[in-house]
């Protein structure tokens, strides 16, 4: 059997990794000499976790030359590499939820994206192996078997259980941040009653003043306002825990008797009307 003009002496297949030692350093990419070390030295962490990026068939000519041929990949190294590269403040996640993924950029903010933006992530990072290896390296199936639209389907799938995410990630107590959420009017009502909010005796919030003032308080940070009773049940405990107090139905405001609101509770500023 003929290998570029010369004659085969041996076949193997190899998973190979750079030594442990190496994996966080800075190298030239055309020194790396199989596509499974060009994407380990990048993504040290996810190589450790989940293993060698490919299964590598290695072809040894008589006078010592090497054809390095990846033949199959590994779902789960790639699919992990799709949750982001930390150093960049990148993330991504798949909030299981709602059945969608988020992505978030070094702003710290979470915003959803698509399976498909992340098969066109997956195939730029082969493209870029392809290029980036030397020539040693077969770029066929680099190029276009694993490029393929079944392959990246593929990989994003396994990734929703690599890169899962449960209702606790956004939740109101946790640090995470996205665009647009339900937990994020539970997140301002707690920044709404410590920052706008204060006790004084005698002094009386009624229910729709304190409405409209968070009405206005989500308007300002373009968020949809919402119901009052929504209001009433979010906010109504974070009153009571942090001033001791209950909403009430029998307050006396201006001499008139009935109305609804929390005694000895103030608003620290006007609402515009």
């Amino acid at each position: 059997m003929q290998l570029d003009n010369q004659t085969l002496i041996s076949r193997r297949l190899e998973l190979n990794l750079p030594k442990p030692k190496n994996w966080n350093t800075q190298i030239n990419p055309r020194q790396l000499k199989t596509a499974s070390t060009w994407f380990a030295e990048r993504f040290p962490d996810q190589a450790k976790q989940f293993g060698c990026p490919f299964l590598e068939m290695i072809e040894t000519t008589c006078d010592g030359f090497n054809r390095i041929n990846p033949i199959d990949l590994n779902i789960d190294f790639f699919a992990s590499i799709l949750g982001g590269d930390k150093r960049l403040g990148h993330s991504v996640v798949y909030f299981e939820p709602e059945m969608q993924w988020f992505f978030k950029d070094s702003d710290t903010i979470f915003k959803p994206t698509s399976p498909e933006k992340l098969q066109n992530l997956y195939r730029g990072y082969m493209i870029r192996c392809a290029q980036e290896t030397n020539s040693e390296t077969d770029k066929l199936n680099l190029f276009r078997e694993f490029r393929s639209d079944k392959v990246a389907k593929a990989v994003v799938h396994r990734a929703k259980s690599i890169l899962a995410a449960d209702s606790s990630f956004f939740s109101p107590t946790s640090p995470h941040q996205r665009l647009k959420g339900p937990e994020l009017h539970e997140k301002l009502a707690r920044k709404y009653v410590d920052e706008l909010l204060s006790a004084q005796s005698g002094q009386v919030l009624q229910l729709h003043d304190a409405y409209m003032a968070f009405c206005f308080f989500l308007k300002k940070r373009d968020l949809e306002p919402v119901k009052r009773s929504d209001f009433k049940a979010i906010v109504a405990p974070m009153i009571r825990d942090e001033f001791n107090v209950c909403l009430r139905n029998d307050l006396v405001v201006d001499g008139k008797p009935g109305n609804r609101g929390w005694k000895n509770v103030r608003l620290r500023q006007t609402v515009p009307t």
